[in-house]
């Protein structure tokens, strides 16, 4: 579980992550939308969707089939909230989703200033 949440915390820091992540806050988007509107490249585009989509970041909510067979998959944020911080010599990753139980926030993980630093 600390490799993932460590993932997670690089996800939220990435400059490609936070276009994706605000581009499908209030509407699913589909990988080429998301490079028409950002300039992310296409190959990074879909390397972080799928990170993303593995932690949890995002969701494919949609998969459009088109008259020739090709699938196009929308995704939408799954986050309203996420921070991180340095507390008492931890780091600590907190996450509020959405739709999940109320506005508890998921706390994720935390590690020691020493467990951050060895990676």
């Amino acid at each position: 579980m600390a490799k993932d949440v460590l993932n997670m915390s690089r996800l939220l820091a990435d400059e490609y992550s936070g276009r994706i992540l605000s581009l499908t806050f209030t509407q699913p988007r589909s990988v080429q939308e998301i490079c028409a509107l950002s300039g992310i490249p296409i190959a990074v585009a879909y390397r972080r969707v799928t990170s993303l989509e593995a932690v949890g970041l995002v969701k494919c909510c949609r998969t459009d089939v088109s008259s020739n067979g090709k699938r196009c998959k929308y995704y939408m944020c799954q986050v309203d909230a996420a921070r991180l911080t340095f507390k008492e010599g931890r780091f600590e990753v907190e996450i509020e989703w959405k739709d999940r139980c109320g506005d508890m926030a998921a706390h994720v993980h935390e590690r020691t200033a020493e467990q951050y630093l060895s990676k």
